[in-house]
């Protein structure tokens, strides 16, 4: 009965916060793909009409981009539809990722019994995802020269998606459904192509303008996602250029802030945080120093100092239509030394609904503090949220010699808790996580921190040591001896490594106030309600900290 009432709280959490559009866009694709792998004819005969109005032009170009992804090209000949395969790996199939770094020969063969075996409206092969994906990957890597049967089966899939925009989920994929009716109406010219680029375009603008936050984060909050939707955005610009257009001022407004924020939000040596179903990508530069810290409309935060950079994840799904890529994982953080990094995400190692995705979206994944067994907020179904969470207003201090960080949320408050986590970064120590939770009653928490894989915590005296970096963390406020459990990192899809977490557990009356020092030298820990002492090497610290921060945090070095 209890599990019957949260699957129907998840659903109306789930539908509550989608506007008509989404929900009447729901309606149609549900309804379309129970008609159109049964008609191909029909399909076909539907889509035909545009296509044939499509004439391909000679002096199209396009710059190389990257793939969306990094799937396998597949084993000749190849097999389109193969059992026992999960829809992600079928997608994957489909996008065609590959084909940039195909000889041509190779590809046009596999494009020829691609179309041979996937007539108009077969599933997943017509999906709007993949479809989008792949028009846009056929038309890059085929160049100015397009083999006849080729072009008309792109155009063919063109009118498809412009029938079929998913407006029902919107976000990332809506993007990319638009980048390819870009593409598709920049490489031919006629009715439909013209159609294709005005609709695109306009509807890009009006996406980007809901899509791309203030920050310059995109609305998903998922890094990985923003990078992607950088390079697409950088896309639709190439593509305009190159056939001698004006670009919207909006355009490169956007890619500017967008691409601001992803050089930004990166570990010292240029990698990507794992963050709400990011994934390493290739790669990239450090983060410039003049970069900013802080991006409140997106709620990530970056604390450093000579000892590394902490990147930390304020935010939460609030009202957002579609938290498709969310985690459960409120006040997380990432940090790293220079190249090494200390805490991490525990990533995501698979899409496809289950034991696994189910965990690696929970807030015991995540380094932060779990209520009475019981995660922030619901994410269930694969790529769904249900009950919801807020954080408050994210209070900030940059001063020479310490900043900090300070927020609840209320992702509790159906248990009577409020959960405060604030962050002090003391350049001189490390960093002082400090979590207050507020309420009445008695209650059991879990306070996670996920180590990277390859570092060796061992306790002793009280004090974990992690080696071979030789930092210490040093725990206070847990009413249970600390505990290191293995665990598992997953920096990509279907890759899993061995890792260890430190859980901190108390059964407390509220309020409580635990929390953790990490740095590269430990230090001794005393605390008063509203005061804790740090005793290191270089002197005392006193820090005060108001649980509900009424007052701001004062900081005095002895």
């Amino acid at each position: 009965m209890a599990e019957a009432s949260d699957r129907l709280a998840a659903w109306w959490y789930s539908l509550r916060y989608q506007p008509p559009r989404q929900l009447l866009g729901r309606v149609r694709y549900t309804l379309g793909w129970r008609l159109y792998p049964r008609f191909p004819a029909a399909v076909r005969a539907w889509c035909e009409p545009a296509a044939r109005s499509c004439r391909p032009r000679p002096d199209f170009s396009w710059p190389a981009g990257a793939p969306a992804t990094t799937a396998p090209e597949p084993a000749e000949p190849p097999d389109w539809h193969p059992s026992g395969r999960s829809l992600l790996s079928l997608f994957q199939l489909h996008y065609f990722d590959w084909a940039p770094h195909t000889p041509r020969e190779r590809l046009l063969r596999q494009i020829d019994s691609w179309i041979a075996a996937n007539p108009p409206g077969a599933w997943p092969s017509w999906h709007p995802y993949p479809a989008s994906l792949r028009i846009v990957n056929w038309i890059r890597s085929l160049g100015p020269t397009m083999p006849e049967a080729v072009a008309r089966s792109v155009a063919t899939q063109a009118a498809f998606l412009e029938r079929n925009l998913e407006f029902h989920l919107g976000g990332n994929h809506l993007l990319e459904n638009l980048r390819a009716l870009l593409a598709a109406g920049f490489r031919f010219d006629g009715p439909a192509a013209q159609r294709w680029r005005r609709r695109g375009l306009d509807l890009l603008l009006a996406e980007l303008n809901e899509q791309v936050l203030t920050d310059g984060g995109h609305y998903e909050r998922a890094p990985y996602y923003h990078l992607r939707m950088t390079n697409l955005v950088a896309d639709a610009i190439a593509l305009l250029s190159g056939a001698n257009l004006p670009v919207p001022p909006q355009l490169r407004d956007a890619c500017e802030r967008m691409t601001g924020f992803h050089r930004a939000l990166r570990h010292p040596d240029g990698s990507f945080p794992l963050f709400h179903d990011s994934i390493e990508p290739d790669p990239a530069p450090p983060p410039p120093a003049s970069a900013p810290l802080s991006f409140p409309a997106s709620g990530y935060y970056i604390l450093e100092s000579p000892h590394g950079r902490l990147l930390a994840d304020y935010g939460a799904p609030g009202a957002e239509p579609n938290p498709a890529h969310h985690h459960a994982g409120i006040f997380s953080f990432e940090l790293s030394a220079g190249s090494t990094r200390i805490v991490t995400d525990s990533g995501t190692e698979t899409y496809d609904p289950g034991p696994r995705r189910d965990q690696l979206r929970s807030t015991a994944a995540h380094s932060t503090v779990r209520v009475d067994g019981q995660d922030q907020f619901q994410p269930w179904g694969g790529f769904r949220v249900g009950r919801r969470a807020w954080v408050s207003t994210v209070q900030e201090i940059r001063a020479p010699r310490f900043q900090v960080i300070s927020a609840s949320h209320d992702g509790y408050r159906r248990l009577g808790v409020e959960h405060r986590r604030t962050i002090l970064c003391l350049p001189d120590l490390g960093w002082l996580v400090v979590d207050d939770l507020l309420g009445a009653g008695q209650h059991h928490f879990e306070s996670f921190l996920h180590f990277a894989p390859g570092l060796e915590p061992s306790l002793e005296a009280g004090l974990l040591c992690l080696r071979p970096l030789g930092w210490a963390v040093v725990p206070f406020g847990a009413s249970a001896p600390p505990e290191i459990i293995s665990d598992a990192c997953s920096p990509r899809l279907g890759v899993s490594e061995p890792s260890r977490t430190l859980v901190l557990r108390g059964d407390v009356p509220l309020p409580t106030r635990t929390g953790y020092f990490l740095g590269p030298q430990p230090v001794s820990i005393s605390t008063q309600p509203d005061r804790i002492w740090l005793e290191g090497p270089a002197g005392t610290i006193a820090i005060q900290i108001d649980p509900a921060m009424v007052r701001p945090v004062e900081v005095r070095y002895n």
